[in-house]
């Protein structure tokens, strides 16, 4: 195994793009693989890669979207520009609703008929779905 250091930066975090962050890419010896970028980049979340390469007489950013694809080197290195896709948070299993606890009747906020607006206090409450005729939602109410 071959380690090398790879060269990134995020635009949206204001990196600077002459001046990039690196880590390391243990790799097998016939070039980087988007699956060893992937693997060894330290920050968590999801990413899209772009790679650095050489084009004709310029640089391009070339977009690697196969795990298994070997990566672009630019003069003999990896340079990336990174865009987070989301920053990675878990997100809670939903229950299902015979596990969520309900409010007793008493203490529900609607029990006793108030017409309160829950939301922004005591302005009016939207008509209610009974008002309607059956089958209907708000776009046919308008355009139907």
């Amino acid at each position: 195994m071959l380690r090398m250091l790879a060269y990134y930066w995020l635009p949206g975090d204001n990196d600077d793009q002459e001046h990039p962050n690196a880590f390391e890419v243990i790799h097998g010896g016939h070039g980087v693989k988007l699956k060893d970028i992937k693997a060894a980049f330290p920050l968590p979340g999801q990413y899209h890669f772009r790679f650095k390469m050489k084009w004709e007489s310029g640089a391009v950013w070339m977009d690697v979207t196969n795990e298994d694809s070997m990566v672009p080197m630019f003069e003999d290195k990896v340079i990336a520009k990174v865009l987070r896709v989301n920053w990675g948070k878990l997100q809670m299993p939903r229950q299902p609703a015979s596990d969520v606890p309900s409010a007793s009747p008493d203490t529900s906020p609607m029990a006793s008929g108030d017409s309160e607006d829950l939301l922004f206090g005591d302005s009016p409450a939207p008509p209610s779905q009974a008002a309607r005729p059956s089958g209907k939602d708000d776009f046919d109410m308008l355009f139907g």
